[in-house]
């Protein structure tokens, strides 16, 4: 492993900011920290880089303790979420500049810039001021100047986060293009799920100073370890209801669930995302299908959004169908429909958002 985090703890005040984190990341990875505001995602990160010290725990980098180190004995480039370049400098002497404090010679360092700013297609733009460049090109040069100095561990605060969402759709590619030609060890840190998904090797689901789950992006997306995990990772539909004898019973949904084949009933929630609730015109069996009006249709986008409102409760559900079955449907508000979900999740409470 290249860093590995052993029984981390930090508070603020009465604040828990991480309470016993353990977490191994593998040499090479593009690892995610996924979480939402006060998770402790960037205390974690701050930790790794020497910014913050723990309270408690140990980090290691290539099995050396590294937990008393300052930041710059490390070896690791930091990319925060507002660039943080030196507005008086060039472009050239902003990715420069860790070398130079390192008593780089000029030709070394002259080299280096150029290496890095075709690495990060902005050729042209050396003799440039911060003041000059997009957002997304000050990102791309806030990157370089964390690379200049080879750090073995790249750690990154959310660094799309300022950047408009076409901008951030475009850096999520070329950062991940980019990583697969360094293949630095990487850590970044964001609260957008789609990114995380679509960059990361691994993704690290944290809530309230814990980690909930450590997977690949499909695992996490299609195997939640919690009620949280599920209910973080998108728009969800949820049933409240009650588990007894291996069966999960939920506004008129009866489904399987071996997991708890007591007799005492206990509290539950039935999970289903937009996608895997079926939407019919005749219901199905009586147990599996819940009649509901249309109130709403969203065309806009590769599939249609319909907002139900289910007869028996009056509950709100989100369905999203795809173009052909939706011109088949001849769906519009006031229809009344059958839905029925193609795949559940289901969950004892034991979380609060």
């Amino acid at each position: 492993m290249s860093i590995e985090v052993k029984g981390v703890r930090k508070r603020f005040g009465s604040f828990v900011a991480l309470d016993g984190i353990d977490l191994a990341v593998p040499a090479g990875a593009l690892l995610a920290l996924l979480g939402p505001s006060g998770s402790g995602k960037t205390t974690l990160l701050r930790i790794i880089a020497g910014l913050e010290v723990p309270d408690a725990g140990t980090v290691r980098h290539d099995d050396a303790d590294i937990t008393d180190h300052a930041a710059r004995d490390r070896q690791v480039g930091f990319v925060f979420q507002h660039y943080a370049l030196f507005r008086h400098m060039t472009v050239g002497d902003n990715i420069g500049y860790a070398l130079r404090v390192r008593g780089a010679p000029r030709a070394e360092r002259e080299a280096r810039v150029t290496e890095l700013l075709r690495l990060i297609r902005l050729e042209g733009i050396r003799d440039r001021y911060p003041a000059q460049l997009s957002g997304g090109q000050r990102q791309r040069v806030a990157l370089a100047r964390a690379l200049a100095a080879r750090p073995s561990v790249l750690l990154l605060d959310e660094p799309f986060g300022a950047l408009d969402a076409k901008v951030r759709q475009e850096l999520r590619q070329w950062l991940r293009n980019l990583h697969d030609e360094i293949h630095v060890t990487s850590v970044f840190v964001t609260h957008d799920q789609e990114e995380a998904f679509e960059v990361a090797d691994y993704v690290v689901v944290m809530n309230q100073g814990k980690i909930e789950q450590v997977g690949t992006p499909a695992e996490v997306f299609e195997h939640p370890a919690s009620a949280f995990v599920m209910d973080f990772l998108g728009n969800v539909n949820v049933f409240q209801g009650r588990v007894e004898r291996g069966r999960a019973l939920a506004a008129g949904l009866e489904v399987p669930y071996p997991q708890y084949p007591h007799a005492e009933a206990r509290d539950t929630a039935v999970y289903v995302r937009p996608h895997e609730l079926a939407v019919e015109s005749e219901p199905r069996a009586e147990s599996e299908s819940l009649e509901a009006r249309v109130v709403h249709v969203n065309p806009a986008g590769a599939v249609v959004k319909v907002e139900l409102r289910t007869e028996l409760a009056g509950q709100l559900l989100n369905a999203e169908i795809d173009r052909e079955r939706f011109a088949a449907l001849d769906l519009k508000a006031g229809d009344r429909v059958f839905v029925s979900p193609r795949r559940v999740r289901v969950f004892l409470p034991d979380y609060a958002i």
